[in-house]
């Protein structure tokens, strides 16, 4: 499905110029590369449908207006420059411990004119999670991290945690405990929220009409292990 998944993914990017369709990062201009794969999610991203249960969520942290966003697990940008468009009067500094993802992360932030207001750094710890938030007023945190979220959303070590906006895909098959355990961290500063991964529905991209059913399915299919969820957590203060 690989091969055909890239054809997909090429067809989409030249009927829309590689710039996002629909959804809280409509505009944004991608650069046609990818950080960790060949094949990527790119395909779903451009229409519009990339993790699209959680769409509501970016709403609303667009709407609290943080000044500070931290984007941990940034891959290719499409987080870390998409709030760095939406939310011009904050900074944004996005990390990611693989080179070529901040490579290509700094190439969508310079295509996007929002380079001069983001960072883009490597790997990141606990304690520098706190040297960040401790500047900010209302700080955001959005955490892509493969499996190492329960290690860095501490707030036994980053106490300003306690006050942040957080939105964190939870990679459970990595360890099982990591959910249970950033709820219980969380439960009494924070009303919670658990997003489960939900269906798509290709047949709303007009672009998509003529083809095969099966390649309508793989252009916004996004590949997971196992039915994903996010962490929801929004200070109750």
């Amino acid at each position: 499905m690989g091969a055909r998944r890239a054809e997909i993914w090429a067809y989409v990017s030249a009927n829309t110029n590689n710039i996002v369709q629909y959804g809280p990062f409509e505009g944004l201009l991608l650069t046609g590369e990818t950080s960790w794969d060949a094949v990527g999610d790119e395909a779903a991203k451009l229409l519009g449908f990339y993790e699209e249960e959680i769409h509501p969520h970016i709403e609303q942290a667009i709407a609290a207006r943080p000044d500070l966003v931290l984007n941990v697990g940034c891959a290719e940008g499409y987080y870390a420059v998409g709030l760095a468009r939406r939310l011009p009067d904050a900074r944004t500094i996005a990390f990611d411990i693989d080179p070529n993802a901040q490579t290509v992360c700094r190439k969508t932030a310079v295509v996007n004119y929002v380079a001069a207001r983001m960072a883009v750094s490597g790997g990141v710890n606990a304690a520098d999670i706190e040297t960040h938030l401790a500047e900010a007023q209302r700080p955001f945190i959005f955490m892509d991290c493969e499996g190492a979220e329960m290690e860095l959303l501490d707030p036994e070590i980053a106490p300003s945690l306690k006050r942040t906006r957080i939105l964190v895909e939870l990679h459970d098959f990595a360890n099982r405990a990591i959910t249970p355990i950033l709820q219980s961290r969380f439960e009494q500063t924070h009303d919670l929220e658990i997003i489960g991964e939900g269906p798509r529905d290709p047949n709303r991209a007009p672009m998509l009409a003529r083809l095969p059913s099966m390649d309508r399915w793989i252009a916004v299919c996004e590949n997971r292990p196992e039915q994903m969820f996010w962490l929801n957590a929004v200070p109750k203060s």
